[in-house]
């Protein structure tokens, strides 16, 4: 893009939950009669495209927009910032597998002449530490967000659901379609857009298969909880 900086990733947040809503979802045509409170920008296009009606506003306005029914859903984060934002005083039902915000990069950017002005010790100390941010920030949003989504359920009356299988396909394939329009537009986002494409075309299918195995296994055990 032309900037001079040199940016690090330090604290990943996600995947971000489909939200809260008033009833439970069975299908998409459910989810189609709700009105969502959802991030600008792509996520929520890509909802409008697949019939969600997406409505992008602040976060302070979210509670006061479901108490006064000028929504019927919305999405935060994930189990322990939706639990201090407090959607389990408006809200029952929750569902925590979403695709429209993956993940969620807290980053610094440091200015290039200040970044190339340090010596190799001090640019390797810095990738060191933003690595140890990362690493522990990702063992802290799992074990935390477990023990939100545990107060939650057992403390607060929330039912927790499995998203509909039909939203994957939809939402994804909607996606797509916006992301190759936006390519088609902007130089710069094709560049982005097809250098993740073939890291995807690589490490998806492996991914995927592998993580398979520790998503049976955990919700073998979830189950196993529930007797």
């Amino acid at each position: 893009m032309g900037v001079n900086d040199m940016g690090m990733i330090l604290q990943p947040v996600g995947p971000v939950e489909p939200g809260w809503f008033r009833e439970p979802l069975k299908s998409m045509e459910y989810f189609r009669k709700y009105r969502i409170g959802t991030p600008p920008g792509i996520p929520g296009q890509s909802y409008n495209d697949i019939g969600v009606a997406s409505v992008a506003m602040a976060g302070g306005d979210i509670l006061p927009a479901l108490e006064k029914g000028t929504i019927d859903a919305a999405e935060w984060c994930c189990p322990k910032p939706d639990s201090v934002f407090g959607f389990q005083k408006v809200l029952k039902h929750y569902y925590l597998q979403g695709l429209h915000q993956v993940v969620v990069n807290a980053d610094l950017y440091i200015n290039g002449d200040i970044w190339n002005s340090l010596t190799p010790e001090q640019q390797y100390a810095m990738n060191v530490a933003a690595d140890a941010s990362l690493m522990r920030s990702m063992g802290y949003r799992i074990y935390e967000n477990g023990k939100a989504l545990k107060d939650l359920v057992e403390n607060h009356g929330v039912q927790l659901h499995d998203t509909p299988t039909d939203y994957f396909s939809e939402y994804m394939n909607a996606a797509r379609n916006l992301l190759e329009k936006n390519a088609e537009e902007n130089a710069f986002f094709k560049e982005v857009w097809e250098s993740q494409k073939a890291f995807a075309e690589i490490a998806v299918p492996f991914w995927a298969g592998a993580q398979t195995s520790n998503a049976n296994l955990g919700q073998a055990y979830a189950k196993s909880l529930q007797k």
